[in-house]
């Protein structure tokens, strides 16, 4: 938490959060073998417009954890948008660059979304 000018925010870990599994899945699903900052540049964009200005003026720094995993969805849609736009994207496992330069932009966060991993923890306790 830090204070300034009398208003108070909370600090998160933006990178680690909410922008470095999106980059990754994104890059990954692109095939991409560098990360470019226009890459980047998609994912730190694309997280801003998660922010309201009502949002921004009451001093709120990041969204709501609460949308973590359509965010990475989108970031990673982004990413890999990006990695086609500027011809990165070499395609990965059955979905290759042709069929990635055709989606639109919901097409592609669902194929991020069909993609990302769900953890499935098993009990702790045996009877």
């Amino acid at each position: 938490m830090f204070s300034g000018n009398g208003k108070i925010g909370h600090v998160n870990q933006a990178n680690n959060m909410y922008l470095f599994p999106g980059i990754g899945l994104g890059a990954l699903l692109s095939g991409a073998r560098n990360i470019s900052d226009t890459m980047l540049e998609a994912a730190a964009e694309c997280l801003a417009s998660y922010m309201s200005d009502d949002e921004i003026k009451r001093g709120i720094l990041y969204p709501s954890i609460d949308d973590i995993r359509d965010i990475t969805a989108e970031v990673g849609a982004a990413v890999l948008r990006a990695a086609v736009a500027e011809d990165l994207a070499e395609g990965h496992g059955d979905v290759g660059a042709r069929e990635l330069q055709h989606m639109s932009k919901e097409e592609t966060i669902e194929h991020v979304r069909q993609n990302m991993w769900y953890p499935v923890y098993g009990p702790l306790v045996h009877d």
